[in-house]
């Protein structure tokens, strides 16, 4: 079927489901004129140009529209737990590595011995401290190149509980990539458990 810029008149029919031996209408419906989906009372577009539900459309693999990016510093969304936090100096955005006792504290490039950054620190000081382990968080005082390839990539950083996009190269250092910029003050947060070590 072509697709249909803007259907002026659905006509919506209930598709069937199975009930024991009865066939019965569901909550799922599409549009005979157009061929849109409908659950309850929210439309989903879905063609072979596009798929969206309301304002959430994806053109394409490259063209996934972030709505609720953090509108306000300090701000993430995502999968974020409770955990106890040892050491954290450096505040909001802090990444943090798993101790062997189970806490986290402030994480560093500088050995493996303070890696791999697995959260980061949404909350300031130490105790039972929300953290994010994967997810988008801003924090205004960012200031991220974004691009392709490399340009955006976000790492570990050599100095305690910061980030970097430059890449540590001396010996002993770890590279971990932990996520990439979105913008100049909001970052994907998705830490890389695959890491290197420089010898």
């Amino acid at each position: 079927m072509p697709e249909v810029k803007d259907c002026k008149k659905h006509k919506w029919i209930p598709l069937l489901g199975a009930d024991g031996d009865k066939m019965v209408p569901t909550f799922l419906f599409t549009c005979v004129n157009c061929g849109d989906l409908k659950v309850g009372t929210q439309t989903i577009k879905i063609s072979r140009f596009r798929l969206d539900m309301g304002e959430l459309p994806i053109n394409n693999v490259a063209g996934i529209k972030l709505m609720n990016e953090p509108g306000t510093n300090e701000t993430a969304s995502g999968l974020i737990i409770i955990a106890t936090v040892a050491l954290n100096a450096e505040g909001i955005g802090a990444p943090l590595y798993m101790q062997a006792n189970g806490q986290m504290s402030t994480a560093n490039a500088a050995t493996n011995a303070s890696s791999p950054c697995v959260a980061l620190a949404i909350d300031t000081g130490t105790g039972s401290k929300r953290v994010l382990l994967h997810g988008v968080l801003r924090v205004d005082n960012w200031n991220w190149t974004t691009g392709p390839g490399t340009a955006g990539l976000i790492y570990l950083s050599t100095t305690t509980g910061t980030l970097t996009q430059t890449t540590p190269s001396a010996t002993d250092q770890v590279v971990q990539p932990v996520g990439w910029a979105l913008s100049d003050d909001c970052i994907y947060f998705m830490p890389s458990m695959m890491y290197l070590t420089h010898v």
